[in-house]
């Protein structure tokens, strides 16, 4: 696993929803369809490019990834060359998807504290278990060393074959 992440925020908000993130019309076993839903219902970011989005960290809410529990809701993070989420806190079940596919995903409750513009520059220590935006320096919840060496390995299922 990569200690330090660095990349611009996408900030979404509180209580986003996975049929909001990746809407279900873009279900498919085909990656290419699957990722051109990534934000689909989102209002003002329908249909935003991959040059847009890879390397982003994710800001998000309180709540973030409520909503069907379907894999693609947390695959299209990965397809869309997302780096990392970093939330006030996550629906239980969006959470362990995005870790078992190797993305990591950090609560970090501070972060309803501060104010985060798009694009602000987003340091991430996922071992350390801290974010920096801007002059913020937050702690996280961290990740248990479990989930750092699932992480390491690239998945759950990665993690499985070792």
């Amino acid at each position: 696993m990569t200690p330090l992440l660095e990349g611009p925020a996408l900030v979404l908000g509180d209580d986003v929803n996975t049929d909001i993130l990746h809407p279900s019309r873009f279900f498919s076993l085909d990656d290419k369809k699957v990722r051109r839903g990534f934000l689909g219902a989102v209002e003002g970011r329908e249909g935003a490019s991959q040059a847009d989005l890879n390397g982003c960290i994710v800001i998000g809410g309180r709540n973030f990834g409520i909503g069907s529990s379907r894999e693609t809701g947390a695959q299209v993070f990965l397809l869309a060359g997302i780096q990392a989420v970093v939330a006030v806190s996550f629906a239980r079940i969006f959470h362990r998807n995005v870790l078992n596919l190797g993305l990591p995903a950090l609560a970090c409750p501070e972060l309803a504290s501060i104010e985060v513009e798009e694009g602000d520059i987003v340091q991430l220590d996922v071992a350390l278990g801290s974010v920096v935006i801007g002059e913020h320096a937050l702690k996280t919840e961290g990740l248990d060393p479990h989930w750092q060496r699932v992480l390491s390995a690239g998945g759950l299922a990665s993690w499985l074959e070792l």
